[in-house]
Formats: C-alpha cells, structure tokens, sequence
C-alpha cells in the first residue's frame, strides 16, 4: 500500500534537529518496496495517492515519461519538449493556442509533477492528506510552482501525453513502462499448445542526468545556500554529508547515487528503442545536436531549421529567466564544472566523492559520460611536448592515460580497445553505426569509424581562405605509423605549403592532445593549448560514436572531416598534386613516378599490396600486442596465432625484396611508405612492448640485427627518402600503451593487473633509437631492380572493373543494369558462383509467381514469357534490345547468343527491364562497383556515387531489396570443380592451366569468372553493409539445406509479402526439392544441379590443401560479418570436443589439457563463433 510517514503536520514546520534545514521529513513508500527497502524521503507536497496511481497509469504507445534528477535540468528539458511537442510550427512560430494551452494544459508552462497533486479536484478541495497544511499558504505555492492542476488534467492532455517527475526506476515509474512476462490466456499455437506471450511496454522514457559534482553545488545552492553549510553545523550534517550518505539520505527524492543507478537499470530494461538518456553537459555544448537526437528518437517529423531556431532560442536560460513561466526560478548558472570553484571542498573530500561514485555506478553504461565532467585535470597528459623529446626520453615515465572514444558525442571509456575485441566483430559493429557518411572499416586492428565526406572525391588542395591560409589542415600523430605515412607523403608530395599540419604529442584520457592548441580554424584565435582532437570529430558530427583516431583530413570551409582514414588520404593527396601544379616531388632517390604515388596502370596492384600488408603483417602484429597486453603478458593461442602470421609475412617481404628494389618495382607507391613506417614502429617500439623480439619464430629486429637483410637494406633506402618526415622519439610512445590498458581497466573493475603490467613494462627492455638511427644512416648497398613474374599466367578474358567475367558478359548491357532505375520493391540477387544461384531464383520466383496462398499454382506458373521464371537471366548476357541482337545476327555473331538463350533464356535487357513489379534481377554480380548504383545510399543525378546529401550536391537514398547468397566456400571450390565436368587441368594444374585449387586460392591473378571468391564475399560483405539491415538480407546455402521453411519464411518477412500459410511453404518446398527442380525446366537445372550437399568438401583433396584454404580465408574474411556462419561448415571435426564423457571423468581429471573449445552463439540459426569481450573474461575464468 503506498503510503506516506508522518504526514501530520510538523509543530514548527521545521525538519527534527541533526537532520538539516533542507532534508524533508516525509517518506514514501509504494507496493514494489520490500522489507529491506528504506520508505524514499519525499518533499512536503509530495501525494501518495496520485504517485501510486501514476505507477499503476496505463500509457500510449506515444506518451512520454520524463524522469530527472533533481537540479540535473528538468526545467530545460521540460521547456525544450514542450518547444517541440506542442508550441512552434515548422516555421519557427508560435501555435496559435500556445500561449492559451499554458494556464490549461498541465506542464506547459513549467513541469507538473504528478505526485505533486490530488487526483480529483474533490479530494483538492478537501486536501485528504494535509498537505496544504505542511508549509504556510501551502495551497497557494504549491498551485504557483506547478499549476492548478489534479491527476484528471494530467491524463486528459491531449497526445502526445507528457509526464515529468523526479520519480524513477521501475519502483516508481508507471509499470507499464516496461516489459512484462505473463501467461497470456486464450493464445494458442496451431498445435493447441498454450503460447508464452509477452507484455510489451509502451511509452517512451527520457532520462535526463548529469554529472553529480555539479549537481551537488547546485542543489546547495538551490533557493540559498543550505543553513547547514556544506559540512555541517549546529543545524544539521550539511549539503556534503547528505549528498554522500548511502544508507540513509534525508535529500527529497534520496540519494541521488541510487537515483542514477535505478535509472540506469530502467532504462537497460526498456532499451534503447523506447528510453533514452539526455546528459544536462550535451545540452549546454550543442543543444541544436541533442534537440534533432529527441525530435528523432520520439519519431517527429524532420525538423526544420526555422523550428530548431525558435526552440534554441525559448530555452536560452536568459530567455527562460525572464519569462513568465512558473518554474522560471528553478534555473541558476546552468554551468559545466562548477563544482571546480568551490572554494569550501578540498581535494580530499572530491576524492571520497570519487570513491563513492566509482562503488555504486563504476561500469554503468549511463555513468560514463559523466566521468570526464567530473575529473579536475585530464588524467596521463604527456609530461613533455613532442619537440622536447629526444632519442632519449623513456615516456613509460610518464603518468598512464585512459583509453576514451566518443559515444553519441560524449567521452566515455574506450574498453572497446582492451576487451580482446578485433576488427569486424558482429556483437560490437552495431555501436559504430550512425552518421550516415560512417561506415566500418574492417581493415583495422580495432574498430573505428571511418569518415568519408562527400567533398572527397573532389578535393583540391591549391584553395585557400580569405586570409591566405590553406582550406585543408591535417591533425596527425608522428607516433602512429599509419598517420606518420600520410606527414611522409605531405612532404615527398610537395604539399607543405598546400595543407597545414598540426602533430599530435601523444595520447590523454581525453584522446589525442596538442599542447599548443591547434593552428587552423575555428580553433586557431582561442588561445594557446591544450586543443583534443575529440574537438574535431564533435564538430563535425556532435553525435557521432567512433575512437578518435588520427590522421584526420580537415575541411576548414565546410568544418567537416573529409576523411580519418591515412590509406584514403594519402590517394586524395597523390591524385590532386600529380594533376595540378602543386607537382614538386621532394624525392632524393628519384624513385617517385611523374603520377606520384598511386599511378593509375598500378593502382589494383597498389591495393592488392597495402591490403596484404595490412592483413597479414600490420594487423596481426597489432592483434598479438594487443592480446599480449590485456593477458598480462601470456602468450595465449590468439597471441601465437597472430604473432605467426606476421613472422610469416616478414619472411615473405623478405624474399620479395631479395627480387625487387621497391615493394612493386623501381618506383616507390603509397605501399613502400606504409611498409616503411610500420617497419621503422617495429624496431622502435612494438618489437619489445609486444613481446616479439625474443618470440618463437622471431628473427629479432629488422635494423639492428642479421636476420632480415632484404629488409634492412630496403628500409635504409626508405629512411633516406622520408628522414625529414620522421621523429624516432615519438614512436616510443607505443610504450604507454601498456599502461594504458592496465590503467583503464583497473578503473572499471575489468579485472586487470594493472600495478603489474606497468612495472613489468618499466622494467622491460626497451630498443636503444640510437643504434636504430644509426643502422638506418648507413649505406644500402647493391638493390635489385627489374619485375618478377608472376607464377600463373592469366590468358585474355572479359574485364569489368578489375574482375574477370565469363565469355557471356556485354559491356553494353551491364552498364544499362549498372544504371539501373532501382524501384522501391525491385529484388537484386546477388550470388556467388555455384553457392546457389538457380536454386534461390526458384524460390522466389514460387514465393512471388507461382503459387497462392492456398498451395496452388497460379496462371503465371514457370512462365517463360518472363524473365528469370524457368531459370534465373543474368542482365550482363543480354542484348539491350532486340535491334541490336537482330544487328549481331547479321554479322554473324550468333553463336554466343544461342548459348545464351539456352541457359538464361531469350530475352534483352529491355525486357528484363518491363517485367511486372516486384522486378527480379539474379546473376553473379556483386559489390558496390558491379550491383546497380541506384540500389546503394549516395547515388547523384549525375550517374556518379558518393555519401548522401552534403548540402551541395543532389544525393539520394538508395532503394530497392539486396539478397546476397553464400555458401561454405570449401563446398564451393568443389562443386565448381566438377560444374559440367572435372576440368582438363585436374585439381593442382597441368599443360592446359593452373588447376581449380590453385585459380581457387590465388589471390592476384584468379582466371574464374567473376573472381576470386573469397573477394567475392569480401565484396559483398561490404555491399550489404553500405544497404543495411533493413533492405539486405545474406541467405546461407547451409541455412537452406537445414531449415528450409524456416529460411522459406525469413525471406517472405524479408521482402514484406503476405503471411505465409502453411500450405504455401508446402507447396515451394516440394517445388524447390532438388529432385523437382532436376525433372523441370525443359532441363535448363538439370544441367546445373549437382549434389547440392553440405560437407562434400571432405572427400576430396590433402588436409594441407585445405589448411590452405583456411589461411586464405583468415587472410582475406577474418572479421568479415558475413562469413562468419561459414566457417563451422568448414572444420572438419568440431573443435575442442570433450575427450571423455562425463562418466568418464574422476576427481584426479584435469580438463585443461583438452583441446580448447571455441565459444559459440546462435544467429539466425546460424553458429557464430564469439570474438568479443566476453571471450577474454572466459579465457581469464
């Protein structure tokens, strides 16, 4: 029963002595309380009645429930929703009713609390509970603070419903809120079966919080300084000693400690699509950013600018103050940091507010946000600017940083970086989702968002402003050697005066710092440092989520990032100066093409090189590190597996550079520089902070020792192409990394040694700069030149965008089916060579065509006036229309049309084009090249693509369905070898060719028609990523096989078609068995359907042949989403299986020296196998 103690009326109207003047003396206590529960401290006017009833309220699936802390911005957010909701057009005008609605309406002219009021306007007149009675003209200011209001009024406001309140969590907030489990009677399965059914939350929650130092100075301060003081006299403990009292806090509403922490539980219970959390900080720095996160998340209409305006400016606090409204009071400062100057509370005492803190809400998700507003000073600031550094300076020295990345804008714990999390994992993508300008790069040791601006592709660097001052400005670190390639290229470019620079001096807990502030606009006239690049990226994208990453590519006219990715940035950089005047190669070894450092005859072999480097080299020695790092130095199998990779791609440099005198030739590419660096990283850092120099496998440092000759010589000659660009001492650097991790994860309870890795680190060896400097001075010696060639020759075939096509494939018509008018319900399929092309045709064909709802076939049954309805037509073996196919007729160009008809049927492109909606377009093509530019977010007017609308150029959202199929690419390799027949050249090659293996595994020459597969599903990885979820869809060969209906329907749900009856799903089912689609078709599946079974791969072959397959896999798809699901079908024995049964086990039975167990999960029916956090805390148990 909800009630309220003591509710008499107190003699004097004061608080009984030792409790202070501000606490209350009345508390409340509702029905979810239990025994253990303290009754809550509540203010003098608080109603129980209309609490409870305004817990037990049922709600709209519209109403929103506002639910703040006290003196943490109820006033403003209550403002700023009743801006938005009810009182300013899309033009920027008040609403005609506006001002009328203030005085009856409840909250519209400042919050109504509910349980500030009685239910009925009855029980108002009677005053039930003495309320009024409490405080002198009781009734009088309680009308004046929140308005003439009762429970009735609250609910008849008009929808959408607003209810804003300092109550909380879900023992105080409406039930309704949330979800609920509960038999729900009378709901049965087509079984009979009684079904489990759900209670589903409805209403919106918006938590408003804010971080409680500041919170604590402005309740103190809050209508007076507290007669208390902050410490406490003869009247009561004080605003401190309240604020900080765990078990018994007299403040109204309690402590607020645990006000965040149940908050932060509703709102995970509700998650993220119903409740959201407002931080008072992200209001003061960009309110226009948070106002369009409510207007999105309450899913209004787009606001307009006009509106936006009209809003920001009715809740400036200057506005607020000097209005009429009832709870214009309530608004003070409004400052960030405040709590900084207060005089009264020394260190120590925000110390034992720190430890307070960190006890209660240390690892919430809500709380982070709020660490960096509460920290004096920004902890792990290097201790010396990069130009005081020399080859000398131990940085290890130097107090350790916190890992940070920007979260929807805020600074919060970067544990993304020391969760044993890699590149590509799927449980982790989904928080780097958002602008639409990001995407994931999957080609990086973490995750990190990668920003590409639509002004990319048309940069020039000759601009300037107004002032003469280059328009682009580079934010880099001299420490990352990705970053230190594009200072390199800058300068052997001849771009210096071109593109301004600043460099960073090394890593914070507030990200990347540069002590002297930064040198480009709007940031240049603020003064002398610090500058955070965190800075950079909030401009650009105040909501963005992403690590702060360096390099950065600044636009200072638009105040956009062009571009954070150093690959990218050093091609923008190469293509603009070798087309204007800025070409001035500063090359002393002459070894720089007049097209610069990606010429165009060489820029897939340019890419194929970098993508190697990085996967097999870059990264895993970054993953190894890494892993080393966070297991406090143990050598794990992920660490051993890692390290592997990258000793074996050494080697394999080695011997390339034994051949050639740079990585492709006699010139230097944008590849060499990044070799280059990351070699000159290695022996300056990651070779002892990453355990590797003395590892098995290891031959010891490149530059100093003898084990890699090859090697040292070509570094000697880069070193002297790029000395000017280099600082060997900002490389150590890398050192700190160690105690970072410890540093971060000893703060959020992540169970680290931290103490033990940083003395470990210390007193670990670290690589003498001189020695390396003055290996690197000396001469390189005789270096060869000339090309190599390749191994397997490639014979002439079709071309299209650097992918090999069958004899079949017009460029005339892939270019139409590339300019595709995609409609809204067209279905692009997509499909690897012989994943399952023909079979997923048939499906959808009987999903959309061929039968109804009843099982029965329709009057378009396997039509064949139709494209794709007897066996799938591939648009790119078309003829455009049929004049041109009559044309090649007569000149004798039929042979390869009758082939064509035979296969895909006799159609054009032109009909392909005119078949009846949905439209179906099935063939091999794939990826954003290949697929219909239409199909994808950012195409132009123009033909050309690019991100989405940038404010100068005319871009749209990308339309239509994409269905992606893939299949275990060992049973693939198999089912091709044998497609029509085992091909003359047998597995492994002989006179007539290379072999299916070896085509299969080749990475830079495959022969197959559309490529080599791995690519393939590399590619088209990459193209559901750019559609997303809800217009991509990847069907899994396997998943077809093992659930067919299940599948059947996933695929119905997918492209929004009417319920799928059981007879209907029965029907396909039998139409689409292998063995129907074998005695159908006039024969055109018959030719193509093989065995279709899953694991044949095992009877073919060497198991080495097959680890090959493995490494390639790894090589190219590690991380890859998409292909996760494939590689179970791909083991041949599942890993880590028990050696004994249970029964067999003893007590003296020791488990660990078992084959470890991959950690699983289920996706879609699918098994994943988990790579994410969660990994390293089970490997640590």
């Amino acid at each position: 029963m909800a009630t309220t103690t003591n509710n008499s009326k107190p003699p004097s109207g004061k608080a009984p002595a030792g409790m202070g003047s501000n606490p209350t003396i009345y508390r409340y206590q509702n029905d979810t309380n239990n025994d253990d529960t303290l009754p809550m401290p509540v203010p003098w006017w608080f109603n129980p009645s209309t609490a409870k009833l305004y817990n037990n309220t049922p709600l709209e699936e519209d109403d929103i429930i506002v639910s703040s802390g006290v003196k943490m911005g109820t006033t403003w957010l209550t403002k700023l929703l009743v801006s938005l909701l009810y009182d300013y057009d899309d033009d920027g005008n008040l609403k005609p009713d506006a001002v009328a609605n203030r005085e009856t309406i409840p909250g519209r002219f400042g919050q109504t609390y509910p349980d500030a009021m009685y239910p009925t306007r009855a029980e108002k007149a009677e005053d039930a509970h003495g309320i009024y009675t409490r405080m002198p003209n009781g009734e009088e200011m309680l009308d004046g603070a929140f308005g003439d209001f009762v429970w009735e009024d609250v609910l008849e406001q008009p929808r959408p419903r607003m209810f804003v309140s300092h109550l909380f969590g879900r023992r105080y907030l409406p039930k309704a809120l949330f979800d609920d489990d509960h038999d729900h009677v009378g709901a049965n399965d087509d079984d009979g079966d009684k079904a489990r059914a759900k209670n589903k939350g409805k209403g919106r929650l918006i938590v408003v919080a804010r971080n409680l130092k500041d919170t604590l100075v402005s309740l103190h301060n809050f209508r007076g300084t507290a007669m208390d003081d902050w410490l406490g006299n003869e009247h009561g403990p004080g605003s401190f000693h309240r604020f900080l009292n765990l078990a018994n806090c007299p403040n109204a509403m309690g402590n607020t400690f645990h006000w965040v922490r149940e908050s932060a539980e509703a709102v995970e219970a509700i998650g993220k699509e119903r409740a959201l959390v407002v931080y008072y900080e992200s209001l003061i720095l960009n309110f226009g950013a948070q106002l369009r996160r409510i207007n999105e998340f309450l899913g209004l209409d787009e606001l307009t600018e006009a509106k936006a305006r009209a809003i920001e400016e009715a809740c400036k606090f200057k506005t607020m103050e000097t209005s009429s409204m009832r709870t214009r009071r309530n608004c003070r400062k409004g400052g960030i940091c405040g709590w900084k100057d207060v005089a009264d509370l020394e260190d120590e005492r925000w110390a034992e507010f720190d430890r307070i803190f960190d006890n209660v809400l240390g690892g919430l998700e809500m709380t982070e946000p709020m660490l960096f507003f509460q920290s004096r000073n920004v902890p792990g600031m290097p201790a010396l600017s990069l130009g005081d550094c020399d080859l000398d300076t131990d940085p290890r020295d130097w107090s350790p940083y916190l890992l940070v990345m920007l979260k929807e804008g805020m600074i919060v714990s970067d544990r993304l970086g020391d969760s044993g999390v890699y590149f590509g994992d799927e449980e982790l993508a989904a928080i780097f989702s958002g602008a639409g300008n990001e995407c994931l790069n999957k080609d990086r040791p973490t995750l990190m968002t990668t920003f590409q601006h639509s002004l990319s592709p048309s940069v020039k660097f000759d601009e300037t402003n107004n002032d003469g001052s280059p328009r682009f400005h580079l934010f880099l670190s001299s420490s990352c050697p990705l970053a230190s390639s594009v200072c390199a290229a800058r300068t052997l470019l001849g771009l210096e005066n071109a593109i301004s620079m600043d460099i960073s001096d090394g890593q914070s807990g507030a990200g990347w710092v540069f002590l002297n502030g930064a040198n480009c606009a709007p940031w240049k006239d603020r003064g002398e440092g610090p500058f955070w690049l965190h800075e950079v990226y909030q401009l650009a994208d105040p909501l963005c989520t992403t690590q702060i990453q360096v390099p950065v590519l600044w636009d200072t006219v638009s105040q956009q990032i062009v571009s954070n990715d150093a690959w990218e940035i050093m091609k923008l950089m190469s293509d603009d100066a070798s087309k204007t005047d800025l070409c001035a190669w500063n090359d002393v070894l002459g070894a720089i093409g007049k097209e610069g450092l990606f010429p165009e005859e060489m820029i897939e072999d340019i890419e194929r090189m970098h993508t190697n480097i990085q996967r097999n080299l870059i990264n895993p020695t970054t993953n190894a590190g890494m892993e080393y790092l966070r297991n406090g130095h143990e050598e794990t199998p992920q660490v051993l597996d890692s390290r592997k990779r990258a000793f074996a791609s050494l080697e394999g440099l080695e011997g390339l550079l034994g051949q050639k005198r740079f990585l492709l030739g006699d010139n230097v590419t944008g590849a060499d520089i990044c070799l280059s660096l990351f070699l000159f990283s290695l022996d300056a850092c990651y070779c002892d902070a990453f355990g590797l120099r003395n590892a098995h496998g290891s031959k010891g440092s490149v530059l100093t020792e003898d084990g890699y000759s090859n090697l040292k010589a070509y570094s000697r000659e880069m070193y002297r192409l790029l000395k000017s660009t280099l600082n060997f001492a900002s490389f150590r650097h890398g050192f700190r990394m160690a105690q970072a991790i410890g540093y971060t994860r000893q703060l959020y309870s992540c169970n680290a040694l931290s103490d033990e890795i940083s003395t470990s680190i210390v007193d670990k060896q670290i690589p003498d700069l001189n020695e390396i400097v003055a290996s690197l001075e000396k001469p390189a010696g005789d270096r060869p030149s000339g090309p190599v060639k390749q191994s397997i020759p490639r014979p002439e075939m079709n071309m299209c965008e650097g992918v090999p096509m069958p004899p079949f494939f017009r460029q005339d018509a892939w270019e139409l089916y590339r300019d595709l008018d995609v409609k809204e319900d067209d279905i692009i399929l997509s499909s690897g060579v012989k994943m399952g092309t023909t079979w997923v045709t048939k499906i959808l064909n009987a999903l959309l065509h061929d039968f109804d709802k009843d099982g029965n076939t329709t009057k378009v049954y396997m039509d064949d006036s139709y494209p794709n309805r007897l066996g799938q037509t591939y648009p790119e073996a078309m003829p455009p229309t049929r004049e041109i196919e009559r044309q090649e007729m007569a000149q004798g160009k039929g042979k390869m049309r009758e082939m064509v008809k035979n296969n895909f049927g006799d159609f054009t492109v032109e009909e392909l084009l005119s078949q009846p909606s949905p439209r179906l377009f099935s063939s091999h093509l794939f990826g954003q090249k290949l697929l219909p530019k239409k199909l994808f977010d950012g195409w132009k007017d123009d033909g050309n693509s690019g991100p989405v609308s940038d404010g100068f150029h005319d871009h749209h959202k990308g339309k239509g369905r994409l269905i992606v199929v893939v299949r275990n690419l060992k049973d693939t390799l198999v089912s091709l070898h044998h497609f029509r027949g085992v091909p003359k050249d047998g597995w492994y090659g002989n006179e007539n060719g290379p072999g299916s293996f070896k085509r299969w595994v080749d990475l830079e020459s495959s022969t197959n028609a559309y490529g080599n597969a791995f690519q393939w599903v590399k590619m088209s990885a990459d193209a559901v990523d750019a559609v997303g979820s809800e217009r991509a869809l990847v069907i899994y060969y396997e998943a077809l096989k093992s659930n067919f209906d299940a599948q059947l329907k996933r695929i119905n749900d997918f492209l929004k078609l009417p319920r799928l009856t059981k007879a209907k799903a029965r029907a396909i089912r039998d139409e689409c068995s292998a063995e129907s689609m074998r005695n159908k078709s006039g024969g055109r599946f018959k030719k193509i359907i093989r065995k279709g079974a899953i694991g044949d791969w095992m009877n073919y072959l060497a198991e080495e042949d097959w680890k090959e397959i493995d490494r390639t896999f790894n090589q190219v798809l590690n991380g890859v989403k998409l292909a996760e699901p494939l590689r179970f079908f791909q083991y041949r024995d599942i890993p880590g299986m028990p050696l004994l049964s249970l029964k067999e086990c003893d007590l003296n039975t020791d488990p660990r020296s078992w084959p470890p167990p991959l950690l699983v999960t289920l996706q879609d029916g699918m098994i994943m196998y988990l790579r994410s956090w969660i990994t390293f805390l089970f490997r640590q148990s």
